[in-house]
């Protein structure tokens, strides 16, 4: 994505997080594109676009100061939940373009939404395995392993999935569950006969990340290596969650940072790679309120 295609999409972003409510949400993202144009060498002199982007966040500062009550997230209609996944959707491929949507669904606050569109995508054999994936994130988000193990028992029992992908997505389940002590809890893929021509299967070749260390290059913790739990995964787009609690981190990591030495951990393997901060978010409600929200586009992943 060009920089100016980040700009408009993130102000389109921005002005819908307005029109719903989310005020905080809309301010936030105004000031990340003004922090994006700051440090843009094209778009830094471009003094009409930056005061432009100045005057919607002083105006959203005012209305906030009178709109202190946001609670949950908004309901949303389906015509703004179809403007939602077309937003915040740049593959040019079609069905990469659906997971994006979802995952934006459920990075909206719309776990609920997103899961119904991620079971919808379930039945597609082009992306199944990695909408099952999603499912599972989605219930991980919403703090419910348990809901993650019974829906991995459904689809045993189902024809939706090949043993094949099912033995991945009890892999990818497994190393996600293993840190809470839940992993062991999850059904086994039995052998037997297959279930579909596995020949004709379309193996998705995304390398799954369940978490990564990121190496601090300045602040309080300059040359420490911090470890966070991938939440959501789009292609080569990571999101994991930071605790308020570190707030030197959150003001660190802001859009645009490049994060040239990190450690990714996925279920078949360690590696090296690097990557750069594209979206911080701050979570208003839900589990994780108060947190932020951090997209990280990878460089090799």
């Amino acid at each position: 994505m060009s920089d100016e295609d980040y700009i408009r999409s993130s102000v389109k972003e921005a002005d819908l997080y307005r029109t719903q409510g989310l005020l905080d949400e809309s301010r936030d993202k105004f000031l990340q594109v003004l922090a994006f144009i700051q440090k843009s060498p094209k778009y830094s002199s471009h003094k009409k676009l930056i005061e432009g982007v100045k005057g919607k966040i002083r105006s959203l500062e005012k209305d906030s100061a009178s709109n202190k009550d946001q609670k949950g997230a908004p309901m949303l209609s389906e015509e703004v939940q179809g403007l939602i996944k077309r937003l915040f959707s740049f593959s040019e491929e079609k069905n990469a373009r659906a997971i994006e949507g979802a995952v934006a669904l459920a990075k909206f606050g719309q776990h609920e939404l997103a899961l119904k569109e991620f079971r919808r995508l379930l039945e597609g054999k082009a992306v199944c395995v990695v909408a099952a994936k999603n499912i599972i994130r989605c219930h991980l988000a919403l703090m419910a392993p348990r809901a993650a193990i019974d829906e991995f028992g459904q689809w045993l029992s189902g024809d939706l999935l090949s043993r094949n992908q099912l033995k991945s997505v009890r892999l990818f389940l497994v190393s996600v569950l293993d840190k809470q002590g839940m992993g062991s809890e999850v059904p086994e893929v039995m052998d037997g006969p297959s279930q579909g021509p596995e020949s004709e299967e379309k193996q998705e070749d995304i390398i799954d990340i369940c978490s990564v260390r990121l190496k601090m290059e300045d602040g309080a913790g300059t040359g420490k290596m911090l470890e966070f739990d991938v939440t959501f995964q789009s292609g080569n787009v990571i999101s994991l969650i930071i605790s308020p609690r570190q707030k030197g981190v959150v003001e660190h990591l802001s859009v645009g940072i490049q994060l040239p030495d990190m450690e990714f951990y996925s279920p078949i393997a360690i590696f090296r790679g690097s990557g750069v901060v594209s979206g911080k978010t701050k979570i208003r409600s839900g589990p994780e309120k108060g947190a932020y929200m951090l997209d990280i586009k990878l460089d090799s992943a």
